[in-house]
């Protein structure tokens, strides 16, 4: 069997880091990209993992990595777009740099990407292209409307791009994980501290409360990159795949009941 080429953003940590590892123990041979590679720790050691400077929010180094990554490695079958930012917090409390950071990096970096990547797979006749969304690219959820606002414009650009690639087999893929325990809060999350309302204040209190216990009981990053792995080698055409059981939970409840039903609940939960 050829070894099949996978090629990775935001890969120095939680998903990413999994997800490198796991395909590397399957044969793939990775190239493991990261604004950092100072952060790469362990994965300098896996044998078939290469490891690659980009930061998705600058356009001209995205064009020379994949160029680089794809010359080096003779063609990348994968790439996954899983690099990302979360500014959360209450919406007028945000300031213009982190609406700006929040879309660059969670939104236009993977048209970035994908636009770079596109001629290439074309003119091999193959590829497929899985990014990296949310269950809050499906609802709307208390203080994720930045994050909610990049992932909902992902899950569109997704679908979109299904019908646009079908005729030259490239295949999209759109990866939903529930909470999931990763240093996401830590180093990937921004709080957007809210104005000065008792109101707001209370909502987002409450709010974060509900999301930390949530966590508790978060999937863990292998969850994820075994998800990822199966929409990598699925044969179908299927576009969707939620990752973890609260993410098969959230998504099913927000299908069967009625809108005004699921936000009544969102609200009795989180006492809002």
């Amino acid at each position: 069997m050829k070894t099949k080429n996978l090629l990775i953003t935001g890969a120095s940590s939680g998903i990413g880091h999994e997800t490198v590892r796991f395909f590397a123990a399957r044969g793939w041979k990775v190239a493991a990209t990261m604004r950092n590679p100072k952060r790469a720790g362990d994965l300098n050691n896996i044998p078939g993992v290469a490891i690659y400077t980009m930061d998705v929010t600058q356009p001209h180094n995205v064009e020379q990595t994949l160029e680089k990554a794809w010359q080096d490695m003779g063609g990348i079958d994968v790439v996954v777009n899983n690099a990302g930012y979360g500014a959360l917090g209450i919406f007028e409390g945000a300031g213009d740099e982190q609406i700006i950071r929040q879309m660059d990096t969670n939104l236009l970096g993977i048209l970035r990407v994908t636009r770079n990547i596109l001629p290439l797979m074309r003119q091999r006749g193959k590829g497929t292209i899985i990014n990296v969304s949310s269950i809050a690219g499906r609802m709307g959820l208390p203080i994720y409307s930045l994050y909610n606002a990049s992932k909902f414009a992902v899950e569109g650009f997704t679908e979109s791009l299904f019908y646009e690639l079908h005729p030259f087999n490239i295949k999209v893929r759109l990866i939903e994980p529930g909470p999931v325990k990763t240093d996401f809060n830590n180093r990937s999350k921004d709080e957007i501290l809210p104005p000065d309302d008792d109101k707001y204040i209370a909502l987002s209190q409450k709010a974060t409360h509900f999301y930390n216990h949530s966590f508790k009981h978060a999937a863990k990053p292998e969850v994820v990159a075994r998800t990822i792995y199966r929409a990598a080698t699925s044969k179908t055409n299927r576009l969707r795949f939620p990752a973890g059981f609260q993410s098969w939970l959230f998504l099913l409840a927000y299908q069967l009941l009625p809108g005004s039903w699921f936000r009544w609940l969102t609200r009795f939960l989180i006492n809002i």
